[in-house]
């Protein structure tokens, strides 16, 4: 297990634990009492003595460890739900620094796996499991030592046991259960698989393979059960041999203690003690056993949870932030680029050497077919990755130099995939200025025309967007992004694809936002449609990596390049399109 992590849990709730430990430990204690009672009832019962005085001490620990274990219980309720809350915290952060391209890389099961079935399963390692292993040292040598005040032989041929236990446990570990460590991979893979599932249960139907996906389904299910199962086997192994080493050293200090009661060196009280007290000498034992299955399960997932935590930062924060910002002018300087590239460097790049400059207030198309690097090139003005080479500035100002916090603030961004969140609209809007204004959330509606349709509903902005906008039409869910946009009053406003998904209609109204912003904001759009880019102060070509050409749309046109082709390819098209 990731030992680094163990500690920073354990420091986190230390007090929390010690507590735990401590009832745990008070309650294994008023069990060695109760044995001791027990034994000293049969011996005055024997004498014909009173049995009051033991009958109430062995009454007053029986109450007394019930209250103990109702609060060993609680103080491990809040290790658990304290670590829970406090590692769900930690890589939430984390995951929302590594950003967004980290994430997509990823399953999205993986990811699931780690924030909840990983993050439960440390949660009861870290209330279960820690306070076990203490408390099954310091238990064992309490119950071994309240032995050997009745017989020290006893006490020493059951440390033999008591020691050679968890020894043997080790040593079966390490020999049997390296194999049996995939439930938490299979769980993933059956998450993402599950996931696919139900997200793509449209597609799934309309084209008949939902056969086929359930097969596939019952595969990972399959494989999760088998990887169960394999684990189950070994653990239950593991606990048969543990428990008859246990019965063996049980076994073993009765068959001593009754020679000894033969030859007068015991009497049948004590030997009732060293019975008693040999069983309570496993019980921290065989509590240590039941909490190891959690901490098996915690195993890969605190693997998972470290990998998270020190997966290395795509763009670092750098250690002294420079000022913010004068302007919207973009710069680009023999900018280079590959995806993955800083885990596989060889593969080819998508920018390669690109120049480009761009004045404050510019309304600049990026176009170029499909895969040229034209939401490349956004990504890297919001820096949501750094170039392999070059330059990428912001006002005169190195994006590295600038915190995230001040690149955010100067930069806005509308996805070529809105997203959603489920609430509101006006919490939508929020989520890019919760600051502000009733009027500027009103304002920005207007601009994007959907002031009218918010007056129309009975909710107004309290209605629900429902999941993902799902309560939205498609340009609805588009304007709405770019009002979130818009009310950023960010200089920077980049664009990809905003239209690529847009029927005419909606096209034209999203024109119409933007016509008003031109020079009032740096407008840097990436244009699948080519009757969106011609609105554009310039329009810029990409090919190969690079800068292939540039100008106005009739500029363009008149040179008979690059742009030309693509423009009577467009026209082509949409022509057809119309015919049919």
């Amino acid at each position: 297990m990731s030992t680094s992590l163990e500690r920073w849990m354990v420091s986190r709730s230390r007090a929390q634990l010690a507590a735990t430990v401590a009832c745990g430990l008070l309650a294994q204690a008023m069990l060695v009492v109760h044995a001791l009672c027990l034994a000293r009832l049969l011996a005055q019962a024997m004498e014909g003595a009173s049995l009051h005085p033991w009958l109430a001490i062995g009454l007053a620990a029986l109450v007394l460890r019930g209250v103990l274990v109702w609060l060993e219980e609680w103080w491990a309720q809040q290790v658990g739900m304290r670590t829970r809350a406090v590692l769900r915290e930690r890589l939430l952060a984390r995951l929302m620094r590594l950003g967004p391209a980290w994430a997509e890389a990823r399953p999205t099961g993986e990811l699931q796996a780690t924030l909840f079935a990983a993050v439960d399963a440390v949660q009861v390692h870290a209330s279960r499991h820690v306070p076990s292993l203490l408390g099954a040292v310091l238990g064992c040598a309490l119950a071994l030592g309240a032995l050997a005040w009745v017989d020290a032989g006893c006490a020493l041929l059951l440390a033999v046991f008591v020691l050679g236990q968890p020894l043997l446990d080790r040593l079966w570990l390490r020999r049997h259960m390296p194999g049996a460590s995939g439930v938490m991979a299979a769980l993933a893979a059956f998450g993402a698989q599950l996931l696919d599932s139900l997200r793509g249960m449209e597609t799934l139907w309309a084209f008949g393979a939902s056969a086929r996906w359930r097969m596939r389904l019952a595969e990972q299910a399959a494989r999760l059960r088998a990887e169960s199962m394999h684990t189950l086997r070994a653990t239950l192994l593991r606990t048969g041999l543990t428990r008859f080493v246990g019965l063996a050293g049980m076994a073993s200090v009765l068959g001593w203690g009754s020679w000894q009661l033969g030859q007068s060196r015991l009497d049948a009280a004590s030997l009732l003690a060293v019975l008693l007290l040999s069983r309570e000498a496993f019980r921290p034992l065989e509590r240590l056993e039941k909490a190891f299955h959690a901490a098996w399960a915690a195993r890969d997932g605190l693997h998972a949870i470290d990998a998270l935590l020190h997966a290395p930062l795509p763009v670092p924060e750098p250690q002294r932030p420079g000022p913010a910002p004068a302007d919207g002018r973009i710069s680009l300087s023999g900018v280079c680029f590959a995806h993955d590239q800083g885990q596989e460097p060889g593969r080819p790049e998508v920018l390669r050497g690109l120049d480009l400059d761009i004045a404050d207030g510019e309304w600049v198309a990026l176009v170029g077919p499909s895969g040229v690097g034209k939401s490349t090139l956004l990504s890297l003005l919001w820096r949501a990755a750094d170039p392999r080479r070059g330059m990428v500035c912001l006002g005169g100002r190195d994006l590295r130099e600038l915190s995230l916090a001040q690149l955010r603030s100067r930069v806005a961004l509308v996805a070529q995939d809105t997203l959603l969140f489920s609430g509101s609209l006006e919490d939508n809007l929020r989520m890019a200025s919760p600051q502000a204004c009733l009027r500027d959330i009103e304002a920005v509606l207007r601009d994007v025309q959907l002031a009218d349709l918010v007056d129309s509903l009975p909710q107004g902005l309290q209605t629900e967007v429902g999941e993902f906008g799902a309560h939205l039409s498609g340009g609805q869910r588009q304007r709405l992004a770019l009002a979130r946009a818009l009310l950023r009053r960010a200089p920077v406003l980049l664009l990809d694809e905003p239209t690529s998904s847009a029927d005419p209609r909606t096209e034209q109204a999203l024109l119409q936002v933007l016509r008003p912003l031109r020079g009032r904001r740096t407008l840097v759009m990436a244009a699948h449609r080519l009757e969106t880019a011609r609105e554009a102060d310039r329009i810029v070509v990409l090919e190969n990596g690079r800068v292939a050409e540039q100008g106005t749309h009739d500029d363009l046109l008149r040179r008979g390049g690059r742009y030309a082709r693509l423009w009577a390819a467009s026209q082509a098209k949409r022509t057809t399109e119309e015919a049919a």
